[in-house]
């Protein structure tokens, strides 16, 4: 049976007059990989910064690994990897040394053979011994990621760790975290704007805005809620949204380029309106259906910033 690693009930952090963090619960469960999920000033980078003992929260409670903070930070921090802003290291020496460094430091075995294999699972083998000084920032994010995994932590905390990489970086980023998770076993916390990785990765979601969760919970539950995005190429448009106007309203339905109706609808509609286009004589070459977690993004801040315009009386 999984568990809780963390444990989070109504944590509070202010900045003066500012609220970053209000009333924040939520639970991530042991081999979960969790999308952390807000616009900039949502408050995510002040969680995982109290998540690692960084900053304190004001009020609330935090556990993690069944333990209390106060009472245990060093035996929690020991189990914890996190990759948060930028990581820093002694520029004028190679990423080997680096790692090695921090491995001995950390009371790490064989340091040497192990910051080895780090590098080599975030693709820096070949430039062991390049000084950190010549690495591209997108470089420096994968040492980074070294770093986090040198102790084989049992959570991972990732913050933005797309940040500066290439398109073939991206890709190799979502391939070590699903590795991590799948092969390894690791618990992940991810927080990133990069929506397509997220959605490809994360098994459950937070959502955040204004310092408050907005949703939380299983990636496919939230997703399944919303509806879903339907591609049809038929061979006349306009003669097939007439056909489906009975049965939808005009606001699902919109024409695209050439041959092509784009519907929003949930799953169990698309069946009988495929049945109708063809018993109209309309020929249906294909259907592309879709459901991307930047539409629900999308979906759920729109209606908290209206919600909150009409509650604090500003215009929408």
């Amino acid at each position: 049976m999984a568990y809780p690693i963390i444990e989070a009930q109504g944590l509070e952090k202010s900045y003066g007059s500012f609220k970053a963090v209000v009333d924040l619960s939520f639970e991530l469960q042991e081999g979960s990989v969790m999308g952390f999920l807000g616009p900039n000033g949502a408050g995510k980078s002040t969680t995982l910064r109290m998540l690692v003992d960084l900053i304190r929260p004001v009020s609330g409670n935090l556990r993690l690994f069944g333990l209390d903070y106060r009472r245990h930070r060093g035996r929690i921090l020991s189990r914890i990897g996190c990759l948060i802003e930028k990581p820093d290291f002694y520029k004028y020496l190679g990423a080997l040394q680096n790692l090695e460094l921090l491995g001995r430091s950390s009371g790490i075995r064989k340091p040497r053979q192990r910051a080895l294999e780090m590098l080599e699972f975030v693709g820096l083998a070949g430039r062991e011994q390049d000084a950190v000084a010549s690495f591209s920032h997108g470089m420096r994010q994968r040492l980074g990621l070294a770093q986090c995994l040198l102790h084989n932590p049992d959570l991972i905390i990732l913050d933005e760790p797309g940040t500066g990489l290439d398109p073939q970086g991206i890709v190799d980023m979502r391939e070590m975290i699903l590795k991590l998770n799948r092969e390894q076993g690791k618990t992940i916390l991810l927080s990133s704007h990069h929506l397509p990785e997220v959605e490809a990765v994360a098994t459950h979601l937070v959502l955040m805005n204004r310092g408050r969760c907005l949703v939380q919970g299983s990636a496919a539950e939230l997703l399944s809620q919303q509806d879903r995005k339907i591609r049809l190429e038929v061979d006349r448009v306009t003669e097939a949204m007439d056909c489906l106007s009975s049965m939808l309203s005009r606001d699902k339905m919109v024409q695209g380029d050439g041959r092509i109706l784009e519907l929003s609808l949930c799953r169990e509609e698309l069946p009988p309106l495929i049945k109708a286009l063809v018993e109209r004589g309309l020929s249906v070459y294909s259907v592309e259906s879709r459901q991307k977690l930047e539409d629900y993004y999308m979906q759920i801040l729109h209606h908290h910033n209206n919600e909150t315009h009409h509650v604090v009386g500003l215009p929408i």
